[in-house]
């Protein structure tokens, strides 16, 4: 996916659209490189040390990664499903990683450009939200083809008023424009209040604004 840039605010907006309809703990969405390689993630509520383990020593042992799920020619597919079709050996270090996390539950969803694996979505759950139900599996089929029109869309060239900021600022400014709360900031973007307080200052100083409607003024309209 080299033409078409994936920003981590289309993430954002996928990943609230699908969790509004099928709850998840955790979730990532990504794009999807020619290699068949996750890159340029969007967490949501996943700890940044989690993520980072995933991908220095667990992500080869992962059975919903892009080469596989593809390999498996379903747009959606369980963590049961993947397993089913994996080393003993492979499932068993991957299930340690993912119960030693808390998660329960893992549902992977691809979109595709001419049967390519462009972009992905994660997601995944702890025991308070149980395993992914049959009919949560089908309503996911569903959604899939909209996940794969809003991955397929031209990006506009990023906005010059944006090129300043940090990646967790634009996210902060993105959530900001949606109206979203401290609390709300800080539950999303998995950060404590203190830090989402103090990316706000920093933002305020950057773009020369006194408050956050002024703040969300001045980048976005």
């Amino acid at each position: 996916m080299n033409a078409v840039a994936m920003p981590h605010e289309l993430g954002q907006r996928c990943i609230a659209a699908f969790t509004r309809v099928v709850p998840a703990t955790l979730c990532a969405f990504y794009r999807i490189d020619p290699q068949l390689q996750a890159q340029d993630f969007a967490l949501y509520r996943m700890p940044e040390q989690m993520h980072q383990a995933y991908l220095q020593r667990y992500r080869r042992y992962d059975p919903l990664q892009p080469q596989l799920c593809a390999a498996a020619g379903r747009p959606v597919l369980s963590l049961h499903m993947g397993m089913a079709r994996q080393d003993r050996h492979d499932t068993l270090v991957y299930q340690g990683f993912l119960q030693r996390h808390g998660v329960l539950d893992v549902v992977e969803i691809l979109a595709c450009d001419k049967q390519r694996p462009i972009a992905g979505l994660s997601l995944l759950r702890d025991a308070s939200l149980g395993r992914f139900s049959n009919d949560e599996l089908t309503t996911l089929q569903a959604l899939q083809g909209l996940l794969e029109i809003a991955a397929r869309a031209p990006c506009p060239e990023a906005d010059p008023r944006l090129a300043g900021l940090t990646p967790r600022e634009r996210e902060i400014a993105w959530l900001l424009r949606d109206g979203a709360d401290n609390k709300t900031i800080a539950r999303r973007l998995d950060l404590g209040l203190p830090t989402v307080k103090t990316h706000l200052i920093n933002l305020f100083r950057k773009v020369g604004a006194g408050n956050r409607t002024e703040l969300v003024s001045t980048l976005f309209l």
